[in-house]
């Protein structure tokens, strides 16, 4: 599973860049509204996992 939203999180910042994080909480927030607990801390993992990504990027230095 971990793999899995791995994946889901390189494949946002392919199609959004630095936009990813922003599309992953609004997905999370979706969840969180719609009372689907199993979704939601799905897209907050992924959001951990982006906010990781981001600052191992060296594209900053």
């Amino acid at each position: 599973m971990k793999d899995s939203l791995h994946q889901i999180a390189i494949t946002l910042i392919s199609q959004y860049g630095d936009e990813a994080e922003t599309i992953a909480m609004l997905r999370a927030a979706e969840h969180a509204a719609s009372l689907n607990q199993e979704e939601w801390l799905k897209w907050e993992k992924i959001l951990k996992i982006l906010e990781t990504i981001d600052e191992k990027s060296p594209l900053d230095s």
